[in-house]
Order: structure tokens, then C-alpha cells, then sequence
């Protein structure tokens, strides 16, 4: 895409904030496909959602991905041409298509696009479907300003396990505040499965969005840590191993970990709790985020953490604003 066209086309969608923004990767794993591609199921595939988030709240206006590795796919017979085409976007998260995560109604500023070599599939061809496995997806759209939230879906792509290791994600994405780049290191939990909740419970349960909240904190505060909980469910079960758990993301180094952290799970037994707690009072205002990732033998877990420390003024003006009230009250 021009990126001339795509600033341009950012800057136009934008609205206008003052937060700076930055940027986080947020993914989650399919392991069972659906129809027409049911029998992928099994074979050593994965289908892996991949979006992005701001860490401020602000929203995107658009998107330019390119993601390259050994990606699944499906194209259909066009009975009026007499050729297969490619299938490069849609919003279905379940079959065994790899495509381009395209919301209705977006401004396109280059064509999704991808390739299929026709061979590399476990599924067999049929008279209206060539399976095969391509090498990149590519596309750039603007997102309409009512449909712009903090969050955009940018892939659903299809991969074998060992290639996981193998994707490349470079994406350019568009605030009020500026174009921010992200790629595949920009998503520590890329291609983790969770483990089954009937083995392994935790509390909070995590998912993409903001876990662990701290809120606002006003500069020096210190607040308690926030618990977070492990368990292995199944009695008599081999005990999980937690191999290690660490802090990654953004702000990660303005967050500790607290109290004994848990390396087994004995089966059936009573949860053990760790802890996430803000570690430097007095950092200067902005919005503060990272990510806890527990890696166990019965698979990962990632909780997003999050705090925010107000401007002064902010934090002056309710003060003032309860003294007025307190004024007011006394006067009546």
C-alpha cells in the first residue's frame, strides 16, 4: 500500500484525544475447525486469532499487515470464471481458512491478498475447494469512526504446530496519536493453547482485555498487590509442573511479583495464590500495562495487567471538588 494513502487515510478517520497510545498484541488459539474443514482436526494444526489493542483506550482507525509463515488454505470455484479464488478475508475464526480479519464496511487502501501453492494440505481437494498451503497475507483498510473501538481483529491464520515459531507479523496501526508498529514479538502469548479448565483452574480466568486493574493511582500511592490463584482440579491427577512465571509487555518493569510463586500443582489439591503488584510509586502520569505469563506442563496462562497515574491537575481539581460539596453541605 502507498503509504502515503494510508497516513492519509489514518489521519482522516482519526478523532482527537491527548493520551499517548501504544500498543499491544493479543491472541488466542483454535485447535478444533469447523465445517467444511472438520477433518483438520487433529493433524498438528492450529488456527490462531491475532489482534491488537491500545494501552490507553484510544481508538484505531486502521490497519496495514502484512504476516508471512506456512498459512493453511481454501479457495472456492467460481463456476463463472471456471478458476478458484482466493479467499483473503472474512470474519469466520472456526474453519481452516487463513484470511485477513476485514470489518464490514472498511475503507479499503490495499486489497487483502494472499497465495496457495495448491499442495501441502492434509485435506483433499474437491470440485469446488483447492487446499493447499501459501506463504504470506497482506492487506491495509480504515475503520469507519463508529466502529473504531480500543481493539482490532487483524488475522485468522491457519498453521502447523512446529511453524508456529516461523511467523512473521508486521503490522502499521493508526490512534489519534500516531501510526505505532507491532510484530511478532509485540504478542508474547502467540500460538499458546490454554490448558483445559477441568485440569488447570486460575483466578481471575484469563482472556483478552484488561485482568488485573489497578485504576488510578494517585503518584506515591501503594496499593495492595492483586491475588492471583492457581489450582489443579482433577483429584489424582500427576501433579502441574509451573515451570515459570514472569512479567512481559510494555510497562513490565513497573510491576513486580509477590508472595511464594507456585512450581506444583499436586491434583486435587487447595489453590495456591501468587501475587501482581505495582512496584514504583512515583512514576509520572500515563497509563501503565504488561502481562503475567504462567507457563505450566498443562499448557499457559497470560493475565493483562494494568494502572494508571493521573496528571496533578486531574487529582487538584477533585480535591477541590470535594471541598465544595463539603462547603455546600455545611451552608444548607
Amino acid at each position: 500500500m502507498n503509504r502515503k494513502i494510508f497516513y492519509t487515510l489514518a489521519a482522516a478517520l482519526c478523532v482527537s484525544s491527548s493520551a499517548f497510545a501504544g500498543i499491544m498484541g493479543v491472541s488466542s488459539t483454535v485447535t478444533t475447525f469447523a465445517s467444511p474443514d472438520a477433518a483438520l482436526t487433529g493433524q498438528g494444526w492450529k488456527g490462531i486469532v491475532l489482534s491488537v489493542m491500545t494501552d490507553d483506550g484510544s481508538p484505531i482507525s486502521a490497519v496495514d499487515v502484512n504476516i508471512t509463515a506456512g498459512l493453511h488454505q481454501r479457495w472456492n470455484f467460481n463456476s463463472d470464471t471456471e478458476v478458484f479464488d482466493p479467499t483473503p478475508s472474512s470474519t469466520n475464526i472456526t474453519n481452516g481458512d487463513s484470511k485477513l480479519s476485514v470489518p464490514s464496511g472498511a475503507l479499503i487502501g490495499s486489497s487483502p491478498s494472499e497465495d496457495n501453492s495448491g499442495t501441502g494440505s492434509p485435506l483433499a481437494d474437491t470440485a469446488t475447494r483447492d487446499y493447499g498451503v501459501g506463504t504470506f497475507l497482506k492487506g491495509a483498510w480504515g475503520i469507519a469512526g463508529p466502529n473504531q473501538t480500543n481493539k482490532a481483529s487483524l488475522a485468522y491464520i491457519v498453521v502447523r504446530e512446529n511453524e508456529i515459531p516461523n511467523v512473521v507479523v508486521n503490522a502499521q496501526i493508526a490512534t489519534p496519536n500516531g501510526t505505532f508498529s507491532i510484530n511478532q514479538s509485540g504478542f508474547p502469548d502467540l500460538g499458546v493453547l490454554p490448558p483445559p479448565p477441568a485440569v488447570l483452574a486460575s483466578n481471575p480466568v484469563p482472556g483478552a482485555g484488561v485482568e488485573l486493574d489497578f485504576g488510578v493511582l494517585p503518584t506515591g500511592q501503594n496499593p495492595a498487590p492483586l491475588p492471583i490463584s492457581l489450582q489443579n482440579v482433577q483429584a489424582g491427577s500427576l501433579p502441574i509442573t509451573v515451570t515459570s512465571i514472569s512479567l512481559a509487555g510494555p510497562n513490565a518493569a513497573n510491576f513486580v511479583l509477590t508472595g511464594t510463586l507456585p512450581t506444583s500443582l499436586a491434583g486435587g489439591a487447595a489453590a495456591q495464590q501468587f501475587g501482581v503488584d505495582w512496584g514504583t510509586p512515583g512514576q509520572p502520569a500515563g497509563v501503565y500495562n504488561a502481562q503475567v505469563l504462567v507457563n505450566t506442563s498443562a499448557g499457559n496462562l497470560v493475565f493483562d495487567v494494568r494502572a494508571e497515574i493521573p496528571e496533578p491537575a486531574t487529582i487538584a481539581l477533585a480535591g477541590l471538588a470535594v471541598v465544595g460539596l463539603v462547603g455546600f453541605s455545611r451552608r444548607k
